[in-house]
């Protein structure tokens, strides 16, 4: 059985070399979907509890990158950031590509994956930008 929660955060970025628009710094309220499953219920008929699997998300996501820029490990905007936000370096986040949706989506996924119960497994992980634009990983089916 599947279990699907869904959360927001907002946060700036950019994808440097993009040859539009997206290569300037700006911001997004992204949307966050999680799914995860388990073959068998707990004692109270639950994959998992919402608010526990909403603390794994806040840990895991959202804490780090609500209110953060997000951006290339080597995007010289980093330091830049960093340097006038002195009081809250941990709003620039270094990721290891371009903050893509797709990259955004992984990282999500990889930071999750390893937050969740014995018996529970992440399915599903989706981001979306705008309301029409996003990522997705699923876990493969056998």
């Amino acid at each position: 059985m599947d279990l699907t929660t869904s959360y927001v955060f907002d946060a700036a970025h950019r994808i440097a070399g993009h040859p539009g628009k997206c290569a300037w710094l700006h911001g997004h309220t992204y949307h966050l979907d999680v799914t995860v499953s388990s073959p068998t219920l707990n004692p109270l008929g639950m994959v998992m509890d919402f608010d526990d699997l909403g603390e794994a998300v806040r840990k895991a996501v959202l804490d780090r990158w609500d209110h953060a820029t997000l951006l290339a490990a080597g995007d010289p905007l980093g330091p830049a950031i960093s340097a006038v936000q002195r009081e809250a370096p941990d709003r620039v986040v270094l990721l290891p590509g371009e903050p893509t949706a797709e990259v955004l989506t992984r990282e999500a996924w990889t930071r999750l994956e390893g937050r969740l119960p014995a018996g529970v497994t992440l399915e599903r992980v989706v981001i979306r930008e705008t309301p029409t634009c996003g990522s997705a990983i699923s876990r493969p089916t056998a």
